[in-house]
């Protein structure tokens, strides 16, 4: 098989040295043959510099600007098809992924057939993540493996493996990342998506996707409520559907109970004209909410297929 290791990274001078010394450690250990791939977006520190040292070891890309995880998930599954990987694996620049598991990462998604495999992590076992970000953490991926139907454990991490069908079909629509909306949309396309127990995870420097835990909160809300929308589109108008008629009901209701039980009912003739028109108003809001994901389903089609990477 040929495998692609791709490493995201910006301003990663600290750390840059150890992660791309542990690829080629495990790489010339023959557990396993890959190539390596270094993604800098935009670094403005040393990271460059110190990338040119490894140029006759690696393949590099870069952007002279910072353009967001997302992006560089893009550039990564262009760069991916364009040179006829059959697997991808996704490994961070700061090292708190183990490396030694990407052998067995990769072997479990061939082995077993799977198009996502996610590499993930014992919450309960992690000093240094504090009790709110671990509770946040496995309300997450419980709520996104109960909207997938899937029992997933760590629906955020980013060492994750892909096989050539992921490769081909995913293509991330946010700015922000590509970890959740890609699971929605794999369960679109009927990938199939599992999760590998990792051996442990490195404590390392802060994230730079977010400022603070609110931050990364109120925006992993948004692109999971906009994934269902998008790629759950059935589901989620269906439960829309419910909630939002619960109001017309509750004031039609004011009319037909008292009419069902007595056959008649003088009153309430109010509450009865306005859920009506309650009513009337739910239906052309749902079909304006159809046609708006409709247009957007329509805009990511026409995104992913004139796809231009800004990283080369």
């Amino acid at each position: 098989m040929k495998n692609l290791i791709a490493v995201p990274c910006f301003n990663e001078e600290e750390n840059i040295n150890e992660c791309i010394d542990s690829l080629l450690e495990l790489k010339a250990s023959g557990a396993i043959d890959y190539d390596i791939l270094i993604v800098n977006d935009g670094s403005k520190d040393k990271t460059k510099k110190i990338l040119n040292d490894y140029e006759n070891k690696i393949s590099i890309i870069s952007s002279n600007q910072n353009h967001g995880l997302s992006e560089v998930f893009n550039s990564i599954l262009y760069y991916s098809k364009n040179h006829n990987y059959d697997g991808l694996l996704i490994f961070d620049s700061d090292n708190q992924y183990p490396y030694k598991d990407i052998p067995s990462l990769l072997n479990k998604l061939y082995s077993e057939n799977q198009d996502i495999l996610i590499g993930s992590r014992d919450f309960s076992s992690l000093g240094h993540f504090s009790k709110s970000k671990k509770f946040f953490q496995k309300l997450g991926s419980l709520i996104v493996g109960l909207s997938l139907r899937l029992k997933l454990t760590d629906v955020t991490s980013g060492f994750r493996a892909y096989s050539t069908k992921a490769i081909e079909l995913l293509f991330v629509s946010n700015t922000f990342t590509y970890t959740l909306e890609t699971l929605y949309q794999a369960k679109q396309n009927k990938l199939k998506i599992a999760s590998y127990d990792i051996s442990y995870t490195n404590e390392t420097r802060e994230s730079r996707l977010f400022d603070s835990n609110f931050e990364y909160i109120g925006k992993s809300i948004r692109i999971i409520f906009k994934s269902m929308l998008i790629y759950r589109s059935k589901l989620m108008m269906f439960l829309l559907t419910i909630l939002f008629s619960i109001p017309g009901l509750l004031l039609t209701s004011r009319f037909f109970i008292k009419y069902f039980q007595y056959g008649y009912n003088a009153g309430n003739i109010q509450s009865l004209i306005v859920g009506v028109a309650y009513f009337n108003f739910l239906l052309i809001f749902i079909v304006l909410i159809y046609m708006v994901l409709n247009s957007y389903k329509n805009k990511v089609f026409f995104l992913k297929n004139l796809y231009k990477p800004k990283h080369s």
